[in-house]
């Protein structure tokens, strides 16, 4: 019996459960953070990339949204093709405070995803001749440019001037684009120590987290990260070349009890507006929240000037309701998760989420009155379109 039970117990194999999430901080500065989804039917691998060496400035105003247009195709100019013949898909976006590049393949391509990324990290390939052309096509969109997008830009202006430029860039500058500009753009971009890699889905952690750590963990650094002053906002009033109108909260960092007040209050209002929106990024640096509509030129504006305290109970309800969605919302698949924990992983590695889910849950109805009163008129932007 008892040499019987000593076989059975030799043989019987023993479940070791696996971490659901788990980040790692190489030795150059760059994060990899894993997150174990076992249940969606995608990967989503996302660097993101810090803009602390490169902030927009006047003379480079959109140089980085040109560079991720001209980047992501590819060392051939293929690169879209090549993943489309595998079922996979490629994006990207420029933001303020960070780039984004990201690659959807199936439960078994993380491979391809990851060889997708090593591709991008190599130096541009790129000609005057592709730099003029697509400036042409970002002329294009710039033309389509939604009004929402050019409501909240212009809040940004006025609140932060020069340290707050719109991403998209100036038509003007990017006409005077070179190759050369644009591969010293690429590699102050893409310092390790601003780089962040999160890879959400069906994964093995301890294998996605070992070919993380390969693509961006071995990369030489910068000698010195820059340190980057906080912007300071200001209140006022701006027009904007857009139809509709709009108020920008200006706020301090993503998990701020402030902050989350402002989004709390915005949600709210914005859903008794028609035609309304709700714009903010998360960030550890002080932004704004706009809260908008596309239609008319006062009644999102009319509408926060006309908020009596009889309403505030209400809109506490509601706004407390809705920010909690927002915030369940992007944490909701692969896709959301990875660029959540992404845009804030880049700039700095203890930034988490779940942050701004505590300062949400334990919102007051004081806090939400003052997020409410920095939609006033005497304390927030008030945009005006067309």
């Amino acid at each position: 019996m008892l040499s019987t039970l000593v076989c059975l117990l030799a043989t019987q194999q023993i479940s070791v459960q696996e971490p659901p999430q788990l980040r790692t901080i190489c030795r150059n500065g760059a994060v990899v953070f894993v997150d174990r989804m076992p249940d969606e039917p995608v990967i989503s691998v996302q660097l993101w990339a810090s803009a602390k060496s490169v902030p927009e400035t006047p003379d480079t105003h959109g140089l980085r949204h040109l560079l991720e247009h001209i980047l992501v195709k590819g060392q051939a100019k293929d690169l879209d093709r090549r993943l489309e013949t595998e079922g996979c898909f490629l994006t990207a976006q420029t933001f303020r405070d960070a780039m984004q590049i990201e690659v959807n393949v199936g439960p078994q391509q993380l491979d391809l995803a990851i060889k997708t990324l090593n591709e991008l990290l190599k130096p541009v390939v790129t000609t005057q001749a592709e730099i003029d052309r697509e400036v042409g096509v970002l002329t294009q969109e710039f033309a389509i440019y939604d009004d929402g997008s050019r409501l909240s830009a212009a809040a940004w202006d006025q609140a932060f001037g020069k340290d707050g430029l719109d991403p998209f860039g100036d038509l003007q500058v990017l006409k005077k684009a070179t190759p050369e500009a644009l591969k010293s753009i690429q590699r102050k971009q893409f310092y390790p120590e601003h780089l962040a890699l999160v890879i959400a889905g069906p994964v093995d952690v301890k294998k996605a987290t070992e070919a993380g750590v390969e693509l961006i963990g071995m990369k030489q650094g910068a000698n010195s990260p820059p340190q980057v002053p906080q912007r300071s906002g200001k209140p006022g009033r701006i027009e904007a070349n857009a139809l509709g109108e709009g108020r920008a909260a200006l706020v301090g960092a993503f998990d701020s009890p402030g902050t989350v007040a402002a989004l709390a209050a915005g949600l709210a209002v914005a859903s008794e507006v028609e035609d309304s929106f709700v714009t903010y990024t998360p960030s550890v640096a002080n932004a704004v929240i706009t809260a908008g509509q596309v239609q008319g030129t006062s009644g999102m504006g009319r509408r926060f000037d006309g908020i009596a305290e009889s309403d505030m109970p209400h809109l506490f309800a509601v706004g407390r309701y809705l920010a909690k969605t927002w915030y369940q919302r992007q944490m909701s698949s692969p896709r959301s998760v990875a660029a959540f924990r992404g845009q804030l992983l880049c700039q700095g590695a203890g930034y988490r989420p779940e942050q701004m889910e505590s300062a949400i849950k334990s919102m007051t109805f004081q806090a939400f009155q003052q997020g409410l009163a920095s939609f006033s008129r005497a304390k927030a932007v008030t945009v005006v379109g067309q």
